[in-house]
């Protein structure tokens, strides 16, 4: 399923960059920016991180992953674009364990305007994602003494962060240009580039791993 899905963004993308000046009559010749929010979906079923959390039986995060977005987008007569800003949260439970995951994502976006009618527009290009995560595990079953507030004498809680680029193709279709209320949907299959080993603010980590090459398939909805 991925391979089908990259080879169709792939292919779209190319078809994009090699098309000659738009010759459609309706084309807009201003340059117009829109700050935008929407949702976004993360799917991604390959983290290294869960095949350890699944040997400790612990809880493991989903494949979907949602966020918030919002942003800026720029849509001139040939090219368009955004930057946008992302909140990931999840909590998945197990046993007596619960985990808190929250990611922080950047993502800029370079598109070619393939089509660009008056009410709709086809665009399709590259995009660059930043994404910095944190995990914290709790033990639900820890009590915290008060009068034992030494973090030697305490335990139940396991805290690490990670750091990943991705850059992949992606598209999007603008819909209802000429209404008050605009939609945009984007899809994108990003690659994984950099090694994404774990690290924490609280001490060394040991056996580490890495999540470089577990890419990850974009899905988003926004409203301009």
């Amino acid at each position: 399923m991925k391979n089908t899905i990259l080879s169709l963004l792939l292919l779209t993308v190319f078809i994009g960059f090699s098309q000659e000046k738009a010759t459609d009559s309706t084309q807009t010749k201003k340059i117009k920016l829109d700050g935008y929010f929407g949702f976004t979906g993360n799917i991604n079923d390959n983290f290294n991180l869960n095949k350890k959390l699944r040997n400790a039986n612990l809880p493991e995060l989903d494949s979907f992953i949602p966020e918030l977005t919002f942003g800026l987008n720029y849509f001139a007569p040939h090219y368009s674009g955004d930057i946008e800003f992302g909140v990931l949260f999840a909590k998945p439970e197990e046993n007596n364990n619960e985990m808190k995951y929250r990611g922080f994502n950047t993502r800029l976006r370079v598109h070619y305007n393939v089509v660009n009618q008056e009410k709709f527009a086809f665009t399709t290009g590259l995009s660059l994602a930043y994404i910095g995560s944190q995990y914290d595990i709790y033990s639900k079953d820890n009590t915290i003494d008060l009068n034992d507030l030494d973090p030697d004498s305490n335990s139940g809680h396991v805290s690490f962060t990670n750091q990943m680029l991705y850059v992949g193709p992606s598209v999007s279709l603008y819909l209802f240009k000429k209404s008050n209320l605009q939609v945009k949907v984007n899809a994108g299959y990003e690659f994984a580039i950099t090694r994404g080993r774990y690290d924490s603010e609280y001490g060394s980590v040991l056996n580490n791993i890495g999540e470089s090459g577990n890419n990850r398939f974009v899905f988003g909805v926004t409203l301009l």
